[in-house]
This record gives C-alpha cells, structure tokens and sequence, in this order.
C-alpha cells in the first residue's frame, strides 16, 4: 500500500502534465508563444482528443490479433495440428511478436535466438492454453464487478499467467508478449505489462526504491548482464521493464489507476468508457512516457524502437 499511496499521489500530477502538453501542442500550431489558460469546455475537448487518439491507434493494431487469434483461426491451426506453421504466422503476423524478431538492439540477440531455436509444439501450446485462460476468466468474471476490485486476492488467479508452466515458454513467451496479446484482445479485463506502463509505474512511483534489497525501483531492473553499446550518452548502464513484475498486483494498480482517471476526468465533463478502460490506462502511460522521454532514452540505452 505504501507504493500505491505513492502512485495515487502523482496520478493528478501527472494528468495536468498531460492536459499541459495538448496546450503547448495547441500553441505551437497557432504559431503563438504564449499559452492560453484553458476553459473547462477546453480541457473536455483536449482529454476527448487524447483519449480518441489513443483508442484510434489501439484498434489500428487491434484488429491484427483478433484476426489472428479469432475463434475460427485457432480453430483452424488446431484442425492442421501443424505448430511449425503456427509459430510461423505467429512470427510475421502478431506485432508484438514480429517488431521482437525485427528490433536491432543488441539486447534483443539473445530473445531472437531463443526464439528461434524454442519448440514450435511448445509455443502452439501456451497460446492455446492463453486463449482457454482469456475466455474463462471474461466467462466467470463480471466486467463491472472487476472494475471494483481493490484486493491483490481478488486478481491472485491472474498470477497463474506468471508461474504456471502451461503458460511459459521460459526466455521466450514471457509476461510482456502474454499481457500485450491479452490486452489487444479484450483491453476490458487486461492492460499490457510492457515498457509504457511499467515505465510509467517507475515514474509514478517517484523512482523510490522503498527499501528493495536491489536498492532499485521494483517496476524496473538493471541490466547487469549484457551491456549494449550507447555512443549518444556514452554508458552501458542500461534498464529495463521488470519481466517477472507479478501480474494480479500490476493489474491491481491498473484498475485502481482507472478509477483514479474516471474521477479526474469526470471534474472536467469528460467520461470515460468503462469497455475501453485499460487502453485509456495505457493512453496515460503514454503521455508519462512523452512527459519522461529524455530520461527514458538515458535509462534504456538511446534505443527506443521497441519501448511501447
């Protein structure tokens, strides 16, 4: 509780720094040097284009994985029972997948190998098994029941997607690729564990390491293993979104980050639609992250073709 007291703190902050930058945005485009104090009509419009905007881009690359992964698709992988043309289309066809495969970070060498080389069966597998999990927590989860969570307790079986080995493909399929794929699929019940919202996490929670053994923030970690040239900033320091972060608390922080934004929203007029709630989640991240961007690129090598 005392990271999210942390977070809920610097919610409103953060939101004002988004609201902020519509209006310099505004100005620049007015050719003006001066920013106009905005309306309330005003803020309504700006947090109406924020949101559209970031529901436009999230349907652009929604339609990939419901494609992909729709009811007859997979109906038809598992009729073939081929998981080498599985994994294949995987590979060029679901984006989080594909931009992993294209990424030219060096960091990125040792999950493309792994990739390459991992069991085509066991990859067919988890997605399998990742969709029967998708349909049976929205079948026996009420949407506006879940919108009220408040307890770690009532998301622990979302943990299951972390350790449960029908779930993993160790190195390979991890909590960012199964999170991003849920999310795309029903962005109701599952925001994505990727660098957008985990950064914004980290910047949200004050950087604070609040007494972690690893002195470090715990949605981020250190990449001590590798080190990945960086002639901008000259260093090899690099950090990384935590790929272990548990899932049922990072969606418990989701959720309540969503009631926070319905509430600072609804003082200017603006609501929220309860059906789109974590791509409005991950809207947010989005402009923490713009907010952030100089620090961003510092921490993660100068190299952001794959951050969000």
């Amino acid at each position: 509780e005392k990271v999210w007291k942390v977070i809920e703190k610097n919610i409103p902050v953060y939101f004002q720094k988004m609201i902020e930058g519509e209006d310099e945005l505004a100005a620049l485009k007015a050719s003006t040097s001066f920013k106009v104090q905005s309306s309330s009509a005003d803020i309504r419009k700006q947090l109406s284009e924020i949101f559209e905007n970031g529901l436009y881009y999230y349907q652009k690359e929604e339609n990939k994985y419901k494609k992909f992964f729709s009811k007859e698709s997979m109906h038809e992988f598992e009729d073939e029972d081929d998981p080498k043309g599985f994994k294949s289309a995987l590979s060029t066809k679901v984006p989080v997948i594909l931009k992993a495969r294209n990424s030219k970070r060096e960091m990125m060498r040792d999950w493309q190998e792994k990739f390459a080389v991992s069991k085509a069966s066991d990859v067919y597998a988890i997605f399998f098994n990742l969709i029967d999990f998708m349909n049976d927590y929205v079948a026996e989860t009420d949407a506006t029941e879940m919108g009220k969570f408040n307890d770690v307790k009532d998301l622990e079986i979302l943990y299951t997607l972390n350790e449960d080995d029908d779930y993993n493909v160790p190195g390979v399929i991890g909590m960012g690729i199964k999170s991003s794929v849920l999310f795309y699929l029903n962005a109701t019940y599952f925001l994505g564990a990727n660098k957008n919202t985990l950064y914004g996490y980290y910047f949200l929670s004050e950087c604070e390491h609040f007494r972690l053994p690893s002195q470090t923030n715990e949605f981020i970690m250190i990449n001590d293993m590798k080190q990945e040239s960086n002639r901008r900033h000259n260093t090899n320091m690099l950090m990384d979104q935590n790929y272990w972060y548990p899932y049922d608390l990072f969606m418990l922080y989701g959720l309540r980050t969503y009631r926070k934004l319905k509430e600072l929203c609804a003082k200017h007029k603006y609501n929220l639609d309860d059906e789109h709630r974590f791509v409005h989640v991950n809207t947010f991240m989005s402009s923490i992250w713009d907010n952030e961007y100089e620090k961003n690129v510092t921490m993660t090598g100068g190299d952001q073709e794959d951050a969000r």
